[in-house]
């Protein structure tokens, strides 16, 4: 038997966080086993069906490398692969059914019979699970516009396209009963079910986007790299064998088991992807990290001075969007609020002010405006006056570039250079 699985999003205006955690697992699994993964495009709910949202979901998928093999913008022997284009598969279906008195017509739609007796499937990951049939009553398969319910389609569809196994979120635990009454009825081979938890928020209620940021998009924006966020997701109900956190995709695919997939809901939790997202980035060279940055980079910076930053602030990013506000001072003249400067540096205005004079006249006289001397003179002033070197530092840090967080101090006013620093320190 040739593995087949699937993931089936609806094009509703983004990418779900929810939907890409899915297909990972769908992923690792077809993989692992040499089978196909199938994208396929359930675009029937036509009151919040957003056209150009298809391009969203490919893009998503594109950009986090889990690339599919049969799916609407590639060839494949089960097209077409976009239930919109299948409407009169379900039609003829869902007559067939009515034909055998399996369905009836209700008001111009039809309605599936629901037998007495119980139904229930042994989960890959839940095990057994059962339903009295006497809880559910007859459902609607298709409509009276001629669209078919989720339950029916979805059936058709994984029958037809020689689905092997559906990997999905536990919240469709509900729906099984109904499809697995309807593969008997088409006398359609059943396929095997695996339930995975539900991602959930801190305050354990599901993920959704009024709590959380759940548009792949936004964590593209944000400056996640897709290695990191596709090792969180992995992380995220599974654990590894060597209880490992930090492992490439390919690692995944060679773990992978539904055994070692959690029943509990995993907690997403963005400080946790925060810190991994660092590490990511930290093992990219500085050549590499130049070039992701560049999208980040304050207006004007140029390509060059990118690079020399690089090794300033890879230590101190967990997302790529935090480099601009940690070296935009290099390019932009920036605003001193002097409370926040004599609150940090812990001094009073007269001496701040004295600071600032004395840094002037000693760093005027520097030929070398290299990182090294420029500490060397200043530390020597601070011994000299017998200045706080912290707070002596903090204060000229937060004159020059308007921040209490930036990169090395004095590396970078090597980088922004005699005239600007001493102009800065000047400025009133």
């Amino acid at each position: 038997m040739t593995i087949r699985v699937r993931i089936a999003p609806s094009p509703t205006g983004l990418a779900h966080l929810g939907t890409i955690y899915t297909a990972l697992f769908n992923y690792a699994f077809a993989r692992q086993n040499q089978g196909q993964f199938i994208l396929r495009i359930e675009d029937t709910d036509v009151k919040r069906h957003v056209p150009e949202a298809e391009q969203v979901i490919y893009d998503a998928f594109a950009w986090l490398g889990l690339d599919y093999d049969e799916g609407p913008d590639k060839s494949g022997p089960f097209q077409p692969y976009r239930q919109s284009e299948r409407l009169k598969l379900y039609q003829d279906y869902a007559h067939q059914l009515v034909h055998q008195k399996l369905a009836y017509e209700d008001e111009g739609a039809i309605r599936f019979r629901v037998p007495a007796g119980q139904t229930g499937w042994q989960d890959l990951i839940r095990g057994e699970v059962k339903f009295a049939n006497d809880q559910i009553k007859d459902f609607v398969v298709l409509k009276s516009d001629g669209y078919p319910t989720y339950n029916f389609a979805v059936v058709v569809d994984d029958w037809l396209m020689q689905i092997t196994h559906v990997v999905r979120a536990e919240d469709h635990v509900s729906n099984t009963p109904r499809q697995l009454l309807i593969y008997q009825a088409l006398q359609a081979p059943v396929p095997q079910f695996a339930h995975l938890p539900l991602l959930r928020n801190p305050d354990h209620s599901k993920i959704s986007k009024r709590k959380n940021p759940v548009a792949i998009a936004w964590y593209r924006q944000q400056g996640y790299l897709p290695d990191a966020l596709l090792n969180f997701l992995c992380l995220l109900g599974w654990s590894h064998p060597q209880s490992q956190e930090v492992f490439p995709l390919d690692e995944f695919v060679k773990h992978f088991s539904f055994a070692r997939v959690s029943t509990s809901a995993p907690v997403f939790d963005l400080t946790k992807l925060d810190w991994l997202n660092g590490v990511y980035i930290r093992q990219k060279t500085d050549r590499e990290l130049a070039q992701l940055l560049k999208p980040f980079a304050p207006p004007k910076m140029s390509e060059t001075l990118i690079e020399q930053t690089v090794p300033l602030i890879k230590e101190r990013i967990n997302k790529l969007s935090d480099y601009a506000a940690m070296v935009d001072f290099l390019v932009k003249e920036p605003k001193i609020d002097q409370a926040l400067l004599l609150k940090k540096s812990r001094q009073d205005e007269k001496t701040v002010a004295e600071q600032r004079a004395l840094a002037v006249e000693k760093l005027a006289a520097v030929e070398d405006w290299q990182a090294e001397k420029l500490e060397r003179v200043c530390r020597d002033l601070a011994a000299e006056k017998n200045y706080h070197a912290g707070k002596f530092f903090m204060a000229l840090r937060i004159v020059i570039t308007g921040k209490a967080v930036t990169p090395p101090l004095f590396a970078s006013l090597a980088l922004l250079g005699k005239t600007k620093t001493l102009a800065r320190l000047q400025k009133k």
